[in-house]
């Protein structure tokens, strides 16, 4: 299997590797919300009855090339829009942009930077992105200018305890301690499973669907808890349909996991 994960996945300085991947994602996920901000800003500067205030925004625009500002932070996320040349444009002249135009052309080039991730299997290339994009992430949506093309997960809209949704969350972010990520920053030179005689690779999909350890088949096939009912409805091996059913004991069903695999990793390493 080929691994791209060392760049993605370790900093190479001690910090935990999983942690520094995942706030880059939620600085990649924030600038969406925080570019149209700036861009209200700017329109509202535009307009104002100071002429003191357009003075320096226009100031501001005219030098933004020369210094690390506002306003070059401003023109940057820009680069890669469809219609860049049209708001920068605007912007360079401090002229207000549409912007249910602009929103729409992020929204549409944060879709597009997930197509890299779309076409390769997670078990063909080690990629956390491909991971969490092909079987973790709802679908998307359109992108329009009326509402997100991004859902959330189901488990965060229920009234969960703390630690349930704690451990939905590292499921579902590659934030776990599977083989296939502890490998990234142990010495373990395999991600085949040790806990089982199965000879696959331990990831989601193994522990969801191909362990064989008696532990993990018992909570697959206990009934009490209702556990079973989660494999009679979702399809073989299909891991995006697995953690899309509307059904809450999913929720305690992974968190019973992790924390089984948790505990087993932490006896062997």
């Amino acid at each position: 299997m080929a691994d791209d994960s060392a760049q993605e996945d370790f900093d190479g300085q001690g910090h935990n590797p999983l942690m520094v991947h995942h706030v880059q994602v939620w600085l990649r996920e924030s600038r969406v919300q925080l570019v149209p901000a700036a861009a209200r800003l700017y329109n509202a500067l535009t307009q104002s009855i100071s002429s003191t205030v357009r003075k320096i925004l226009q100031a501001d625009m005219q030098v933004s090339s020369q210094w690390d500002d506002w306003s070059s932070h401003t023109l940057s996320p820009m680069n890669g829009l469809t219609q860049s040349y049209l708001f920068k444009g605007r912007l360079l002249k401090c002229e207000p942009i549409d912007l249910g135009r602009f929103v729409v052309d992020l929204r549409e080039r944060h879709l597009n930077y997930w197509t890299a991730y779309s076409d390769i299997h997670p078990r063909e290339r080690k990629s956390n992105r491909s991971t969490c994009h092909q079987w973790c992430a709802l679908p998307t949506k359109r992108a329009l200018v009326t509402h997100s093309p991004y859902t959330l997960p189901r488990y965060m809209l229920l009234d969960l305890p703390h630690d349930i949704i704690r451990s939905v969350a590292r499921f579902r972010l590659c934030a776990h301690t599977l083989r296939i990520e502890t490998l990234t920053w142990t010495h373990n030179t395999s991600p085949t499973c040790d806990l089982c005689n199965a000879h696959d690779v331990q990831d989601e999909q193994h522990v969801l669907f191909y362990c064989t350890h008696p532990h993990v088949v018992s909570l697959q096939r206990t009934s009490s808890i209702s556990y079973a009912s989660l494999f009679s409805s979702a399809g073989l091996n299909n891991v995006p349909a697995f953690l899309g059913q509307e059904n809450n004991e999913l929720c305690f069903f992974l968190h019973a996991l992790i924390g089984f695999y948790e505990q087993a990793s932490s006896r062997t390493s």
